[in-house]
């Protein structure tokens, strides 16, 4: 499966409350997770799962172009693994993601890989249009990742740093160094997969625009890309941390003239190497700037 569209930010919306749902689609977010999950109170489920499919058959008839990049589901994790209930009923037509909440298993994740296959052909949709977004909230998840990452359908890990440090017993941060070895597991873990960088946490403090600049950067820094928010007022500083500056963009595609002057081989620009690395990262670096629009 090619490697996921870089998605920047991803804006979670309550599934019982079709107002907000559709407020979120037009909010301006990279993706929209419409929410079964947490967001949920367990007597609105079987509501909310409704409401959320509705949506998701609006989204299927928008004009290309139109709304968010992505749009995702969080479906409820049971006793034995993901509601296969909750996967069925938003597989249509506008759905690109499912978010796995409390994954425990590439067992798991295989099984509902499985149960995409015939519930995308009954929807009339193209194989492999769903893809997979693996939440890793614990230890055990953390230990597994390179396995969970590996799994069919993933397209990205996402980091539930406070679940984790729930689960360490950990009093510290969400982007502290208690999280810091399970963050570079997951980014190790998905480059050797070959799949998208992983997706940062949410930063739960609305009225803290630089605590939530600096999360970013930091999780940037580690190997993250993109993070998880909470409200529309959080995605311009998500997006400036994400998008790769003027500066870095002037330099990635002067890096690119050279090589497609010079050729392929290893060079030097500057008295700097420019080698299958550096042309790499010039690229991806071109590609964050560019989010994929439908």
């Amino acid at each position: 499966m090619p490697e996921p569209p870089p998605i920047r930010s991803y804006l979670y919306a309550p599934g019982s409350d079709p107002h907000v749902m559709e407020k979120a689609l037009a909010a301006g977010a990279d993706a929209v997770i419409l929410d079964l999950e947490d967001a949920v109170a367990a007597e609105d489920k079987l509501a909310a799962r409704g409401h959320v499919a509705a949506v998701i058959a609006r989204a299927g008839g928008t004009a290309p172009g139109m709304g968010p990049t992505e749009l995702h589901v969080r479906v409820n994790h049971g006793p034995h693994g993901p509601d296969p209930d909750d996967v069925a009923a938003v597989t249509a037509s506008g759905l690109t993601g499912i978010r796995l909440p409390k994954i425990g298993s590439a067992d798991e994740v295989r099984a509902v890989a499985a149960a995409l296959d015939p519930l995308e052909r009954a929807a009339g949709m193209a194989p492999d249009t769903v893809r997979l977004y693996l939440s890793i909230e614990t230890a055990a998840a953390a230990l597994a990742a390179a396995e969970l990452a590996a799994a069919p359908r993933v397209a990205r890990l996402v980091f539930g740093a406070t679940d984790f440090l729930a689960d360490i017993a950990s009093p510290g941060t969400t982007d502290g160094p208690a999280t810091t070895l399970a963050r570079g597991m997951l980014v190790l873990a998905s480059r050797a997969a070959g799949i998208g960088a992983p997706v940062d946490c949410v930063h739960t403090a609305l009225d803290d625009d630089e605590g939530l600049r600096r999360s970013a950067r930091s999780a940037r820094e580690l190997g993250f890309f993109g993070k998880s928010v909470i409200h529309p007022r959080q995605i311009p500083a998500v997006h400036e941390v994400f998008t790769p500056s003027v500066a870095e963009l002037s330099e990635a595609r002067r890096v690119l003239a050279h090589v497609e002057a010079h050729g392929d081989g290893a060079s030097t620009l500057d008295g700097h190497m420019i080698d299958a690395a550096v042309v790499a990262r010039a690229r991806r670096l071109i590609a964050m700037a560019e989010p994929s629009r439908r």
